[in-house]
């Protein structure tokens, strides 16, 4: 009896593991490969250097790091910085009023918000881009449309300027930022509201005092959706800044397609993931103090 009991179990535990390497194996096959040996092997040659001949040299320098450090390209990881904070404090004071309002219409009404948020996600965000382009240009829609009304009598340069970099960011970064507010304002218990408005909370402090702390964890996830990609999408300052708008992607980007320097575009591309791991960590600590409270 104790053979057949040791027997089954052996089998149980087999078919257990059969079970997992069947299910989880595969993805994490396709984890190892595409994302784990990937970024360590990022993380190695950011620690290697070039030879006279621009090979890279698998050997330990912080030449590239140094490089780092140098006020050009310090200056550049700030301005993106700057553009990505401004970048996601637009996108939260257009998306807010917008989730809110999704959130607290009709189910029908809701669904039709949603869809028209949505819909832009099916088409590639480069042809977005494009698009804005062409409506944009001095030729595009909006300049024809106000000189066709007198309002102005030559075309005005909408494109290839910071101010378009940005527009290209919060027209293609705003999803990001609707759909965690939707879902946090949606889950507000509207019995709060009632509660709130029968204590006498005027229409300020029941946003001040309830909804805004409520909706915390979704503008949490939101910046981190928005903050993060905002450093590194460049095709959107290439096409709408004309490349006189400089951000940490199109450095790495030259670096690797361009200059041929691996090492400084891995070190460029790692300290970028160091302080994006920063900023998920000062949001899950700061959603964890909103979840205490």
């Amino acid at each position: 009896m104790r053979k057949l009991d040791n027997t089954n179990a052996k089998k149980k535990k087999t078919g257990f593991w059969s079970t997992v390497a069947m299910t989880i194996g595969p993805m994490g096959i396709w984890t190892l490969l595409f994302f784990v040996f990937p970024f360590i092997y990022i993380i190695i040659v950011s620690f290697c250097s070039l030879d006279q001949f621009g090979n890279v040299v698998y050997e330990f320098s912080l030449k590239s790091y140094e490089t780092l450090l140098k006020p050009t390209y310090l200056s550049i990881i700030f301005n993106t910085i700057k553009m990505a904070f401004i970048t996601t404090i637009l996108v939260v004071v257009i998306a807010y009023p917008y989730a809110y309002i999704a959130a607290r219409a009709r189910k029908k009404i809701q669904n039709l918000m949603i869809i028209g948020i949505m819909i832009p996600f099916w088409v590639n965000s480069l042809l977005r881009i494009y698009a804005i382009m062409n409506i944009t240009s001095q030729n595009g829609i909006i300049n024809s449309f106000l000189m066709n009304l007198g309002i102005i009598k030559e075309p005005l340069q909408i494109l290839y300027n910071t101010p378009a970099v940005y527009m290209g960011f919060v027209y293609s970064l705003l999803p990001m930022m609707i759909m965690p507010l939707y879902t946090s304002l949606q889950k507000i218990d509207p019995a709060v509201f009632e509660a709130a408005r029968d204590l006498g909370a005027s229409s300020f402090q029941l946003f001040t005092k309830v909804v805004f702390p409520l909706s915390i964890p979704g503008i949490m996830g939101g910046v981190i959706l928005v903050f993060v990609p905002a450093m590194f999408n460049f095709y959107i300052a290439d096409a709408l800044g004309g490349g006189k708008t400089m951000i940490i992607g199109n450095l790495i980007s030259n670096q690797f397609s361009v200059a041929k320097n691996w090492p400084f575009g891995a070190a460029l591309a790692v300290a970028i993931m160091l302080f994006s791991t920063l900023i998920i960590v000062i949001k899950n600590i700061i959603s964890k103090r909103t979840e205490v409270q």
